[in-house]
């Protein structure tokens, strides 16, 4: 079989990861057969009997679940509490953190849940002072995603004292973002997250953009890249709209739309590749998925017990997708097992909502196994989208998985074929053939 005829039949991730790698070594040697790849891909792992707590990546710690905006595809279902995490629960939190086995340091702490900013400045001074040990070193790096919209010159000094990662949210230019990313009173927010961006600006900090794809996003990828440009993010990350928590009808959900999500990630791909400066989350994960040497296993760390440590602002903290925290549901009950005030981390893998939880989600991952080409690359689907949307996590595709992972996983591999076929056609432009 020809190295162009393998490329098309080649569409699962760990197939072309053998081709991919294969150029590495030898790229006129392309003529492997289709039987000999699926031979030497790997097989089904033993899933683990005991339940093994692996040390932190991430928290996620909501100060409040209050959100001074109202955006119309939000899946929180309390963002009108205005209730705050209190000073002894801060310290409590502290404290719990200290006694947590971090992995590789500095363990990332995301402020979120809500909107990180209606709590006070004095707030943070007294956090960040507090997560630090008394040498005065942290073994923390801090992490905001905001909406923007409250972001001033206070803001800015408490990021640039505490090197503070800033992530904004805003969905593109302001027929875009107006469209959905509304006030209580329904006004666009556009120009007041503007104003915020440009506060960083004034102070030199660098910042992310966190943009949610919904159905007007699709035919206006190159409008967004000039978007990006302009803004001067260093990094964009894309969020599909979801059915998940109180959102429950995403404006992508008609099948039409997984084409177009395919195209949309394809020019960004394409654009990307003119302009690498910015960043683009997905993109840049999916292509290290599919580099990787064949047979590596890509984890998710939302459903993985312990990788995220998600603590509300009562101090209830769980594990798996920050989504499911504090959330109610008949078949598991409350996300929520174990407080900071009573609990340490080890208490986790013995609570009863947890090990239910773990078996169930391990279940719907090997079925993911089992059924799913882009396991691969996935490794096995994010548990709060197979709870939204199929009312138990022993489950496999969702719509999620179609959007965020299948149509990026598409393009990013239409462009490694490219470039894969790119130096032949160049030889035989070479040799006259």
């Amino acid at each position: 079989m020809g190295s162009k005829s393998l490329l098309k039949v080649a569409r699962s991730a760990e197939l072309l990861r053998a081709v991919w790698n294969s150029k590495e070594t030898n790229r006129d040697s392309m003529d492997v057969t289709l039987s000999d790849l699926v031979a030497s891909a790997p097989g089904p792992k033993q899933q683990e009997v005991l339940v093994e707590l692996v040390r932190p990546g991430l928290v996620v710690i909501q100060p409040t679940p209050f959100c001074n905006i109202d955006c119309s595809y939000c899946y929180l279902n309390n963002r009108s509490d205005t209730s705050r995490m209190s000073s002894s629960t801060l310290r409590a939190v502290a404290r719990f953190l200290l006694g947590v086995p971090i992995g590789e340091k500095p363990l990332s702490i995301v402020w979120h849940a809500g909107e990180p900013m209606v709590v006070p400045v004095t707030f943070y001074e007294e956090a960040f002072r507090s997560f630090a040990p008394g040498d005065g070193s942290s073994p923390f790096r801090h992490h905001f995603q905001t909406n923007g919209t409250l972001i001033d010159d206070s803001w800015c000094s408490l990021f640039k004292k505490w090197s503070v990662c800033v992530g904004v949210s805003i969905d593109g230019p302001k027929q875009l973002h107006d469209k959905y990313r509304v006030d209580r009173f329904g006004r666009g927010t556009f120009d007041r997250v503007m104003k915020g961006i440009d506060a960083l600006r004034a102070h030199g900090l660098r910042f992310s953009v966190l943009t949610v794809i919904t159905r007007e996003t699709l035919d206006m990828a190159d409008e967004l890249w000039e978007f990006f440009k302009d803004l001067g993010a260093s990094h964009v990350g894309f969020n599909v709209e979801e059915n998940e928590g109180a959102h429950r009808h995403s404006s992508l959900a008609s099948g039409e739309f997984s084409a177009k999500l395919r195209r949309f990630f394809a020019r960004m791909a394409e654009l990307h590749q003119k302009n690498p400066n910015i960043r683009v989350r997905e993109l840049e994960d999916m292509r290290r998925h599919l580099t990787a040497p064949c047979g590596s296993v890509v984890t998710r760390s939302n459903n993985r017990p312990g990788a995220i440590l998600n603590i509300d602002s009562h101090g209830n903290f769980t594990t798996f997708s920050p989504e499911l925290l504090g959330l109610d549901d008949s078949r598991y009950g409350r996300f929520t097992w174990g407080n900071v005030h009573h609990n340490d981390w080890s208490s986790l893998a013995r609570h009863r909502g947890f090990l239910k939880a773990h078996a169930e989600i391990s279940a719907g991952i090997e079925l993911c196994r089992r059924s799913c080409q882009y396991f691969a690359v996935c490794g096995g689907g994010n548990p709060s989208n197979k709870l939204a949307e199929c009312g138990t996590f022993v489950s496999t595709e969702t719509l999620y998985c179609q959007l965020h992972v299948q149509a990026v996983a598409d393009a990013v591999m239409e462009q490694m074929e490219r470039e894969m076929a790119a130096p032949t056609a160049s030889l035989q432009v070479a040799s006259g053939t």
